[in-house]
């Protein structure tokens, strides 16, 4: 009977369903990365979100491993290069929470377009500024999408329904628009879009992808939205481009200090720019629950157990 290890919070009915194909699923949600690459080798599947690093120790420790199934799209905390050149298969599940990730989009966007923290702490501090917060209407935008995999096809859906002009580039795939979004280049992007939101994977080539020299080639003020990974954007070079009147408003579920358990630091350890981000009234915060929904949970385990069916089958 193969065995498989599952290390994180995940639905029980993963390891029920499991197990009615003929899996024995062990689960221990504190193990760390010393006590897993202390155990006997005896797993043909690892189960994990974030719960440590598997890295060349981890991988190495475990020769009889098949596959590591990575709960979510971001695969950062694998060595996946490492483990494919030792015949380790490594399988993730961004389908599961796309539909929740583009909701959340939409809701930045919406929230930008129409002023809403900001209103809502003026409101509370009793002040009624209708004409200062005169909004803008969601189907007047042409938006964005930078890497078009899972979420941004699916933001594109919503966007497109409510009257959007939907742009995308991604530098990884050809022949990739559909009926939702247009396919350009990233400069035809720049010049056209009001809004952009950042959809790429975290690679060593996509470090800091947002930067300053790319912000100054968009030559209009937009709108910018990043749920995709902290990493990717240099966080002070935004700020500068709020100052300077190049970004309106900037909306991030992720963040460059979040560490591989996506956590950021107590706030006593933040630095100047942490500070300031939270302090910018033009700037919309929400802490990595992008892909976080009861659905999206239920959409993981499905998309997980297919995939291992398919894959040991």
């Amino acid at each position: 009977m193969p065995k498989i290890l599952i290390v994180d919070r995940v639905l029980p009915v993963l390891s029920e369903q499991l197990s009615a194909h003929g899996y024995e699923c062990v689960t221990n949600r504190e193990i760390t990365h010393e006590a897993f690459v202390a155990l006997p080798d005896e797993y043909d599947g690892l189960i994990i979100r974030n719960r440590f690093t598997v890295d060349a120790a981890a991988i190495d420790s475990k020769p009889h491993l098949r596959f590591v199934v990575r709960i979510g799209s971001g695969m950062e905390n694998i060595d996946t290069q490492y483990a494919e050149s030792k015949g380790l298969k490594c399988i993730s599940t961004p389908e599961g929470n796309a539909n929740a990730v583009a909701e959340l989009c939409l809701t930045f966007l919406l929230a930008a377009l129409r002023h809403v923290a900001n209103a809502d702490r003026e409101v509370r501090q009793g002040a009624w500024l209708r004409e200062k917060n005169k909004g803008t209407e969601l189907a007047s935008q042409t938006v964005g999408i930078i890497g078009y995999g899972h979420t941004g096809p699916a933001f594109a859906k919503l966007l497109k329904a409510l009257g959007c002009r939907v742009l995308c580039y991604d530098r990884y795939r050809h022949n990739y628009g559909d009926e939702n979004a247009e396919e350009v280049s990233l400069e035809e992007l720049f010049k056209q879009c009001n809004v952009i939101s950042l959809h790429v994977n975290y690679l060593p080539e996509n470090h800091y992808f947002i930067n300053k020299k790319l912000i100054d080639q968009i030559k209009h003020p937009f709108i910018f939205i990043n749920t995709s990974r902290g990493w990717a954007v240099n966080t002070q070079d935004v700020l500068t481009a709020i100052k300077e009147g190049k970004i309106q408003y900037a909306c991030f579920d992720v963040l460059e200090y979040e560490s591989s358990r996506l956590q950021i630091p107590p706030k006593e350890e933040w630095d100047m720019t942490l500070r300031e981000l939270t302090e910018t009234d033009c700037v919309l915060l929400t802490p990595h629950v992008g892909g976080q929904t009861y659905e999206s949970e239920r959409r993981h385990v499905e998309v997980a157990v297919n995939k291992v069916l398919r894959l040991m089958n």
